[in-house]
C-alpha cells in the first residue's frame, strides 16, 4: 500500500486569515513568497508575526506577554515572588529592575536573573518556574456543518501535544473531517511557509503515525470541507436573495398590518384580536 503520509508545499500568508484565504483561492496575496514591501517596517518579517517569536529550533517553553513565572532566589524570600510578563515583554525585580523575559526560557531568564542578582547578592541561586500560561496557542479552522461556512477557534497550547492529541482534544467527530481524511498544517512565515498535508484515518484506524507531527504554537490546523460542506455553501448561496426577498415582503406586511390597526379600533397582540 502506498503511504503519502505528507507533502510539504509553500504558500504566500502572513496571518490566520491569509493562509485561510489561500487554501480557499489557491493562490497568494502577493505571489507565493512575497514580503509585502508596500507594509514597509510594519511588514512581518519572521514567524507568524508575534512581538516576541519563539525560535522554531527551540522545543523548550519561552515565556510570553500575558505568562506567569514564580521566581525563587534561594536563602533571599525578599527577591522571590510571582510575576506576570507586562506587553513589553518583561518582568520587574526589586534591586534588579525590569528584566527582559519574553522568549526567554525558565533556565535562560533564571541565569540572567542570577548575573544581575550578583551585584546584591553572594552565589545567587535562582529559580524560575513556570506559572500560568496564555500567550501560547494553536488554532484549529474548519467548516460549520449547517451554513458550509469557515470557523476558526484559537487553542491554548498544553505543550508537547501531537496532531492526534489536537484532533482528540477538539472533540472532533470524523464527520467533519474532509471525505479523504486529510488535514493540513500550516506554519505561518513571511517567506518561507510550510503546509503539511496528513491523512489522520491513517493514524487512528491503521497506526501509521508518521504524519502525527508535533504541533507548535502558532500551527494552524486546517480541516477542508467535506462534500456536505460544499453542498450547504452553495444551497446557502443559492437562498441567500430569496431569504432577502423574504425578509423584505415580510417587513411590508407588518407594517400594512401596523397602519391598519392604527386606524381602525381594534387593538391586537401578536396576531390576536382582543
Amino acid at each position: 500500500m502506498t503511504r503519502n503520509v505528507f507533502a510539504a508545499t509553500r504558500m504566500g500568508a502572513l496571518s490566520l486569515g491569509a493562509a485561510v484565504l489561500l487554501l480557499a483561492t489557491g493562490c497568494g496575496l502577493n505571489g507565493p513568497t512575497s514580503t509585502f514591501p508596500e507594509l514597509g517596517q510594519d511588514g512581518n518579517t519572521r514567524g507568524f508575526g508575534g512581538k516576541f517569536p519563539q525560535d522554531p529550533n527551540e522545543s523548550a517553553f519561552t515565556f510570553g506577554v500575558g505568562d506567569s513565572l514564580i521566581l525563587l532566589v534561594q536563602d533571599v524570600p525578599e527577591f522571590s515572588g510571582t510575576h506576570v510578563v507586562r506587553s513589553d515583554g518583561r518582568i520587574t525585580v526589586p534591586l534588579v529592575n525590569d528584566v527582559l523575559a519574553a522568549g526567554l526560557t525558565s533556565s535562560g531568564l533564571a541565569s540572567k536573573i542570577e548575573a544581575r542578582l550578583a551585584i546584591y547578592v553572594v552565589e545567587p541561586q535562582v529559580t524560575v518556574s513556570v506559572g500560568a500560561v496564555v500567550s501560547k496557542a494553536y488554532y484549529v479552522a474548519g467548516q460549520d456543518l449547517q451554513t458550509g461556512s469557515t470557523l476558526i477557534e484559537r487553542v491554548p497550547y498544553p505543550g508537547d501535544t501531537t496532531l492526534f492529541q489536537a484532533f482528540v482534544a477538539m472533540g472532533a467527530p470524523s464527520s467533519i473531517l474532509s471525505d479523504d481524511y486529510h488535514v493540513k498544517v500550516i506554519r505561518g512565515d513571511p517567506r518561507h511557509p510550510v503546509v503539511y498535508t496528513i491523512n489522520v484515518k491513517e493514524i487512528y484506524e491503521e497506526g501509521f503515525t508518521g504524519g502525527n507531527i508535533q504541533i507548535r504554537p502558532d500551527d494552524i490546523i486546517y480541516v477542508p470541507p467535506t462534500l456536505l460542506g460544499h453542498f450547504n455553501r452553495i444551497i446557502a448561496g443559492i437562498s441567500l436573495p430569496f431569504e432577502s426577498l423574504f425578509r423584505i415582503s415580510r417587513s411590508i406586511v407588518e407594517l400594512d398590518t401596523t397602519i391598519r390597526i392604527i386606524q381602525g379600533d381594534d387593538i391586537y397582540s401578536r396576531g390576536s384580536r382582543y
